[in-house]
């Protein structure tokens, strides 16, 4: 039987036939391989590899099931983001570490592995922080360490083909007019219980109202606000009960132009609501 990532593999290349990319634009991505599983054979696609075995049960036996919907990767085509940990290279060191180099700068990474890990142990960090700084501080060492090893979590490029270190809105808008029917076959092939939208509305209009579109909204529940001492973090969070799944807008993990608290709280704190009213979801956690 074939792995989600295998199945994904397939799909990619549908995708570039379809849509008419070269191999040299194109970014693969989907389940992200963890430091467990370093010894992957790149060059080789063999059904049932223990690698892809290994990160897939990962993913299917834990509680959280999140996928990062991003943008695109400003990185040269060819890439597979899912590999991004686990390659014997100093970049990748640093994406295992959280630390140096493009990681430090951006925070893109170390932003991500925060709400991934305050996510995760929504119930058990349940007043154990008095804010974003003491959670930092407190939790930095469990938070690599989950990062690297245990926590499976999935990357999921809105925008197939590599970009620039900037993207419009309207293009990623475009790109979900033109491959979104192709983007729901991924979504639906790893079956998360979390998207995380990091391109705001243009993301999470797409996931509402075209991939979950057949889904009663009578069985929607919607979380929105304006985040506490701060109105201008505007938060969103949909939970679809019969499909037991969240949707949350986010800012983009990056540090450019933002406090650094929202882009945490900004996805944690609609949780913690969520788990006042529905903490059925959070039953495993």
């Amino acid at each position: 039987m074939e792995t989600i990532n295998q199945k994904l593999n397939t799909l990619f290349k549908k995708w570039k036939k379809e849509r008419h990319y070269s191999d040299d634009v194109f970014v693969s991505d989907g389940l992200v391989y963890k430091e467990t599983t370093r010894k992957i054979k790149w060059e080789e696609e063999i059904a049932g590899a223990e690698e892809d075995i290994a990160v897939e049960k990962l993913w299917h036996d834990s509680p959280l099931r999140i996928a990062f919907l991003l943008k695109d990767t400003n990185d040269s085509g060819k890439d597979d983001v899912r590999k991004w940990m686990v390659l014997d290279t100093p970049e990748s060191e640093q994406s295992r570490n959280l630390a140096g180099g493009r990681v430090g700068k951006t925070g893109f990474l170390p932003n991500i592995a925060r709400i991934l890990y305050g996510l995760r142990y929504i119930k058990q960090l349940k007043g154990k922080y008095t804010d974003f700084e003491d959670f930092k501080s407190k939790y930095k060492s469990q938070i690599v360490e989950a990062w690297r090893k245990t926590i499976p979590f999935a990357f999921v490029e809105t925008k197939k083909v590599a970009g620039k270190k900037k993207v419009d809105v309207k293009v990623i808008k475009d790109f979900l007019d033109s491959d979104g029917y192709l983007l729901k076959q991924e979504l639906d092939y790893l079956q998360p219980n979390v998207i995380v939208c990091t391109c705001d509305d243009a993301q999470f209009e797409f996931i509402t109202r075209d991939y979950l579109a057949d889904e009663r909204i009578e069985d929607c529940d919607k979380v929105e606000y304006a985040y506490d001492d701060a109105p201008f973090v505007d938060c969103c969070l949909w939970y679809y009960r019969a499909r037991n799944l969240a949707v949350v807008k986010s800012y983009h993990p990056t540090n450019r132009g933002k406090i650094q608290w929202t882009i945490f709280e900004r996805v944690i704190s609609p949780f913690r609501k969520l788990l006042e009213k529905h903490p059925e979801f959070f039953e495993n956690f």
